[in-house]
């Protein structure tokens, strides 16, 4: 799939979504929330693998690894729903969310004793780690239950799409020895994949407009591929380049999310 058709499906689902609130029969909802890695996807080490290297957070040993490395991060989704005609209960949804899962505690305090480390011996050292987007385009139905109180109801809802995965680059870069004019950096990007996403929630509305859910999320699992460039510059001004591919373990990412929306 690409870049344009993703673009034309983001755009077309914002539209029907936007056009969903310009009747009692279609609603929508903008949430925002916080969200934790689980399972395998929230672990910085897997099957007893160390994280001393960067080649063993992302193995590629073993093409069969799961992978990890993710924490806490934030979200946003922007919701649209139809109501099913004589099951007023009953909605018909499509979905847009944005997922941010930064590293987690375990490698973010191991990146910063590596940084302090390696200070010791550089004049400059700078060292990124990736971070994981994703953004899943999702239908389903939703089911409401109204209470006898107005200001109450609860909700659950079940859907499924497909997922962007996006990993940020992975860079080094220092001068070899202290009051040296000699360099080297490193680059790693990772490449975008689409894969099968479910979704699965529930939650509280209040006072007809405010909503409060907590969702599961299935985005899909898929093998890690990269291309990385290894470069040195020496003080004689001459540069040395090696270019590699590779292929990474597979990375399955399952979210948790807790979400405050204004339902519109």
């Amino acid at each position: 799939m690409n870049k344009k058709l993703i673009l034309f499906f983001a755009l077309a689902m914002s539209v029907r979504i936007a056009s969903f609130s310009q009747t009692a029969d279609f609603y929508g909802v903008v949430s925002l929330g916080g969200n934790v890695a689980v399972g395998n996807f929230g672990k910085a080490t897997v099957d007893g693998l160390q994280i001393k290297e960067w080649g063993v957070y992302f193995p590629e040993a073993d093409k069969d690894s799961p992978l990890g490395g993710a924490g806490i991060g934030a979200n946003a989704s922007l919701f649209g729903a139809k109501r099913v005609r004589g099951i007023e209960e009953l909605s018909i949804f499509v979905s847009a969310d944005f997922f941010f899962s930064a590293l987690n505690k375990t490698l973010r305090d191991y990146k910063e004793q590596y940084e302090v480390e390696n200070l010791n011996s550089h004049d400059k050292y700078e060292h990124t780690f990736p971070v994981f987007l994703d953004i899943p385009l999702l239908a389903g139905c939703r089911y409401d239950f109204f209470t006898n109180k107005r200001d109450l109801s609860f909700f659950g809802q079940a859907g499924i799409g497909a997922d962007l995965h996006i990993i940020t680059d992975y860079t080094q870069y220092w001068n070899m020895y202290k009051h040296s004019s000699e360099a080297y950096s490193y680059r790693e990007e990772y490449r975008k994949k689409i894969s099968f996403a479910a979704t699965a929630g529930a939650g509280v509305v209040l006072f007809d407009h405010i909503q409060i859910g907590i969702h599961y999320h299935y985005l899909g699992s898929y093998r890690v591929i990269s291309t990385s460039e290894e470069k040195t510059d020496a003080p004689s001004g001459m540069s040395v380049t090696d270019n590699s591919a590779h292929r990474r373990g597979l990375l399955s990412p399952h979210i948790l999310s807790l979400r405050v929306g204004y339902v519109f």
